[in-house]
């Protein structure tokens, strides 16, 4: 796993945009509508794993939650949107809401594509309206939790995410 790259920025609206990255010598899921499911099973994995079971993902036909161990629900998600078109593989899912949502909007994107002769694995959160992040015209401050808990948990996680899609291809 080569090219770990993170980034994020805030929009006018007030919505931030994050994606992380890595390069991978081949494809670790085929080209097909079970590959983009895979990439979507396998990040929610991460996150159960990375928490150590104090948050979980749950999924019915109409979309997600992610749930602390408690029962609070911080995330809710539309169902999984699949794609996949020459080399592009995508699982896309709308955020819906949930604690850690200032209000539905934005997207959560697994993606795996060609990049010249590697592979490129990403998680892009687009548009979301993240409840802990400072406001725009707010003093900095405001924004402390988003920016010192829950973007480089996301950082983590995606991480974890990328580690999990290398050991199943390899098992």
């Amino acid at each position: 796993m080569t090219g770990w790259e993170t980034s994020e920025r805030v929009l006018e609206s007030g919505g931030f945009e994050s994606r992380q990255r890595v390069l991978v010598g081949e494809p670790v899921v085929e080209a097909s509508e079970a590959g983009a499911c895979t990439l979507g099973v396998t990040y929610w994995q991460a996150v159960d794993r990375f928490t150590r079971g104090c948050v979980r993902a749950s999924w019915t036909g109409g979309g997600g939650r992610l749930k602390l161990l408690g029962g609070a629900t911080l995330l809710t998600f539309g169902p999984p949107e699949l794609s996949f078109d020459g080399g592009l593989v995508n699982c896309r899912h709308t955020i819906r809401g949930g604690l850690l949502a200032l209000r539905a909007g934005g997207s959560v994107t697994l993606a795996q594509r060609p990049e010249g002769h590697q592979q490129e694995l990403s998680v892009t959160v687009e548009g979301y309206l993240p409840r802990l992040a400072a406001r725009t015209g707010a003093p900095a401050w405001t924004g402390m939790l988003y920016a010192k808990g829950q973007s480089p948990f996301h950082a983590a996680v995606s991480r974890r995410y990328f580690e999990l899609l290398l050991r199943n291809r390899d098992s």
